[in-house]
């Protein structure tokens, strides 16, 4: 037995440290360091208030995760380190965001009439085993896909990255295409800049593959770009066709 209201208290918890994060952020983005006596403070405030150079909002968050390198466009006087506590903060706000959207769906099912115990008890031991640092796109693949990815989906897209080449086989509705798919078309998309990640789809699923991927990696902070390749095996393959 638990609390009936700990989802609740929980969830005012998480959104109240996701707000001083994002005010946290906002503030050191926006605020120009040097007061009145440093003239390039002075140039950039002006810079802003002609609308040349942008004012940090909550929507840009995400984005600044995807491109650190943009910090330097909202406050170009920030030192190296201060830059680096800007990204840490950046991926804790990311993981807050995460946290809230899972809270969200607890309250949900714990408040459903229905026995939703199962559901409540996978949610709760979704946790996460994997580096934020190291991938930052998975995090941000969480927060626009209101999702948190399960340990055996990251043990899986784990395998197949550090094992090229490796076949594994997967029931329905263990998130193969949701989840997994799009974490490894990340991975190797960014990784090598020279590398072409190949999707093999059978024609039924097809369309609604394409649909989800195209919804949550290219029509997106992510940015992913995707061409499609109808082929069909009856082609007979010979040197000159390849």
């Amino acid at each position: 037995t638990y609390d009936t209201h700990i989802f609740c208290n929980l969830l005012d918890d998480a959104i109240n440290l996701q707000n001083k994060a994002e005010a946290y952020l906002l503030e050191h983005l926006n605020n120009i360091p040097g007061g009145n006596g440093n003239w390039h403070a002075a140039a950039h405030e002006i810079l802003r208030v002609a609308n040349i150079a942008p004012t940090a909002v909550t929507s840009d968050l995400p984005k600044l995760a995807r491109f650190p390198d943009m910090i330097n466009d909202f406050n170009p006087l920030l030192t190296r380190i201060s830059k680096k506590h800007i990204q840490n903060g950046l991926l804790i706000w990311l993981q807050l965001c995460v946290m809230e959207d899972k809270l969200k769906r607890l309250v949900k099912l714990e408040s459903d009439t229905i026995d939703n115990s199962k559901e409540i008890i996978r949610e709760i031991q979704t946790n996460r085993t994997w580096d934020p640092a190291t991938h930052p796109l998975w995090l941000i693949f969480e927060v626009e896909g209101m999702l948190q990815i399960r340990p055996e989906q990251y043990a899986v897209a784990k395998h197949l990255i550090d094992n090229p080449g490796h076949i594994v086989q997967l029931n329905m509705g263990l998130g193969k295409t949701r989840v997994i798919l799009p974490m490894i078309v990340l991975h190797w998309s960014f990784i090598d800049q020279n590398m072409i990640t190949r999707l093999n789809f059978l024609s039924p699923l097809f369309t609604e593959a394409y649909e989800y991927l195209h919804y949550h990696l290219c029509a997106s902070i992510l940015g992913v770009k995707l061409y499609t390749m109808p082929f069909c095996r009856d082609v007979e393959i010979d040197e000159e066709r390849l």
